[in-house]
């Protein structure tokens, strides 16, 4: 019998009103630097602030919370979907936004059961298309690294 991870709803809530303050009062403030977009990042952190805290004082005064039951097995799809996410970021700087984009969608994909045909023309057009329409269209600009 495999064992179930046990999450409440009301740790859920907490998480992401401490994750929103993180980005609030840390997070956001280190990483902007002159010329760089100052208030959406902020508007969205407050607004997952104030989400999850009007549902974390609805779960406190109610007191219906719910709990979510999980197996280990899916503990362990989500680890490596976060360790897939690091070596994405991690790459980016390195090798560039859409050499490392490419290379994301086409494991990503294929871990998550795709074909490689799908995987392939994903990977492909993606990039392409982000390329297409923020970099040739609207003239922004995605880091660039060794190969592109």
């Amino acid at each position: 019998m495999e064992k179930n991870l046990v999450v409440k709803e009301i740790h859920y809530y907490g998480f992401v009103v401490l994750l929103g303050m993180l980005l609030v009062f840390v997070l956001i403030p280190l990483g902007i630097q002159d010329g760089e977009p100052r208030l959406f990042p902020y508007i969205y952190s407050i607004g997952l602030i104030v989400v999850a805290g009007f549902k974390l004082l609805n779960i406190l005064l109610t007191k219906k919370g719910k709990i979510f039951k999980f197996g280990i097995s899916v503990l362990k799809y989500v680890a490596l979907s976060f360790f897939i996410y690091f070596v994405y970021s991690f790459l980016i700087q390195y090798v560039g936004f859409f050499a490392a984009s490419a290379l994301f969608i086409l494991f990503f994909s294929r871990y998550l059961g795709e074909s490689w045909k799908l995987s392939l023309i994903l990977c492909i057009a993606l990039p392409a298309s982000i390329y297409v329409l923020f970099t040739r269209l609207l003239s922004l600009y995605f880091p660039e690294g060794i190969i592109f």
